[in-house]
């Protein structure tokens, strides 16, 4: 997916407490019914919505980096 920074427009909050994410968003997003998403609430009020596999990625990549860490710590200061 290339990169996307783009204002998709409004939604509203109805009765049940849902709210539709615009069609446009979901097509450029590649997200579809049934995918999982994960949302976080900032301080400042604002929140933001993501794939869960994106979060997957993101920490495995993450964990492989923090091996190389541990290891050059162990090596270079214990």
């Amino acid at each position: 997916m290339k990169n996307i920074d783009k204002f998709f427009g409004t939604t509203t909050i109805g009765k049940k407490g849902q709210v539709v994410i615009p069609m446009e968003t979901r097509k450029k997003m590649l997200w579809k019914e049934g995918d999982k998403l994960l949302v976080f609430g900032l301080t400042n009020g604002t929140v933001v919505i993501t794939k869960l596999d994106k979060i997957k990625e993101i920490t495995s990549h993450l964990e492989k980096k923090l091996d190389s860490v541990n290891k050059y710590i162990k090596k270079n200061i214990i």
